[in-house]
């Protein structure tokens, strides 16, 4: 059986990556389940910073939401995006702090080169940490636990020796470039195959639609840049969370 590829452009900070990402993977379980001829699919994670100028200096969440958006703006959004990731099952707290995701983004991408299967439940707790348990983007001890839980490095003090050299650094800041040369403007921004881009977060029945649409247009020559044919709810750079 032919596998497909989907590669996921996303940064830790954004709940839409949380999001989108899981309403893929629920959707991809279905569509199997309604198509079990359908190919089966490998999921990439790509390093995206929607604010490159934090430091790894944790500062606190709610005052970086109220500096960016304005206090009842950020009071709006976190209301309403903690909802949409209970909706998913997921606990939402914004009582924590946040930093730079560079370390993050290492992290996953080391796992990608390491043990490709690895990398997505990593990355998963990566964003359930952010997002529910007031868990900092730059914290080593508890990237180092979560490497460990998922058999990236045999023990804590191995992955904290790890975050502290420079290895993936250049692979990662490249994934920047790269993202930016694409047009990369707001997160989470799928790719299948390499042929087919999606923007946001769309819901479960928008991404089946999607799946469909892409496995019409497999028989198309490839073309040279992504096409984007949907769109959802994504964060940008500007710090504007909402539809693409």
């Amino acid at each position: 059986m032919s596998v497909k590829r989907i590669d996921i452009t996303s940064d830790i900070q954004c709940p839409f990556c949380l999001i989108g990402v899981k309403q893929l993977l629920n959707t991809l379980e279905k569509y199997k389940t309604d198509h079990p001829e359908s190919s089966e699919y490998q999921i990439r994670l790509l390093p995206y910073q929607l604010d490159p100028c934090l430091t790894h200096e944790p500062s606190s969440r709610l005052d970086y939401y109220k500096k960016k958006f304005g206090e009842e703006k950020a009071k709006q959004i976190t209301s309403a995006m903690g909802a949409r990731l209970e909706g998913l099952g997921y606990k939402s707290d914004y009582g924590g702090t946040v930093s730079s995701t560079h370390l993050a983004h290492r992290i996953q991408t080391y796992a990608l080169f390491q043990n490709p299967s690895k990398q997505l439940p990593l990355a998963m707790d990566i964003f359930e940490g952010f997002n529910g348990y007031r868990k900092d983007p730059s914290d080593k001890q508890w990237l180092s636990s979560l490497a460990v839980k998922h058999s990236i490095f045999e023990n804590e003090q191995q992955a904290t020796q790890w975050l502290e050299g420079n290895e993936c650094d250049e692979q990662v800041r490249q994934s920047y470039m790269i993202a930016k040369k694409l047009g990369v403007t707001g997160v989470p921004f799928f790719v299948f195959q390499g042929q087919y881009a999606a923007s946001g977060a769309m819901g479960e029945e928008e991404f089946y639609k999607l799946l469909e649409e892409i496995d019409k247009r497999e028989s198309t020559p490839k073309q040279d840049s992504p096409a984007i044919i949907a769109q959802g709810e994504v964060c940008q750079k500007d710090g504007v969370c909402g539809k693409a």
